[in-house]
């Protein structure tokens, strides 16, 4: 959008006041991240923790049965989705926390959290993918 002075000329471009997008997006992410999180590892724990060793099969920790479930590429991409909603909740959370405190740089502590999120998540799965 442009404006005019009073003689006729153009005047500076002025942005448009709106909402912030990027904003919005990364809280989506957020929501969407805190959503699957809470659907799967609540199921995670039941398996691993209770029914496991009740005597219902699951991955346990003796090598044999977990490198035989690592096998699986379904157990590798839930183990996956797993680490990236923890990793994306995590650097959600310190990026928020540190822009409450008003900490200057807000910009570079949230390249740097989300950043390190998704390295994590990187590293997580070439190891899991490249494992036994």
């Amino acid at each position: 959008m442009t404006t005019h002075d009073s003689t006729g000329s153009r005047a500076h471009h002025v942005p448009r006041k709106g909402p912030n997008r990027l904003l919005g997006l990364i809280w989506a992410g957020f929501a969407s991240a805190a959503v699957v999180g809470a659907l799967i590892v609540p199921a995670h724990i039941l398996v691993q923790g209770v029914l496991g060793p009740l005597g219902v099969p699951s991955f346990d920790r003796h090598y044999g049965t977990f490198a035989r479930a690592l096998s699986d590429p379904l157990v590798k991409i839930y183990l996956l989705v797993l680490f990236a909603c923890s990793f994306y909740m995590l650097a959600f959370r310190v990026w928020y926390v540190v822009r409450e405190l008003g900490v200057p740089s807000k910009l570079g502590v949230g390249v740097v959290s989300f950043g390190l999120s998704g390295a994590g998540l990187v590293i997580a799965g070439y190891l899991l993918f490249t494992g036994p």
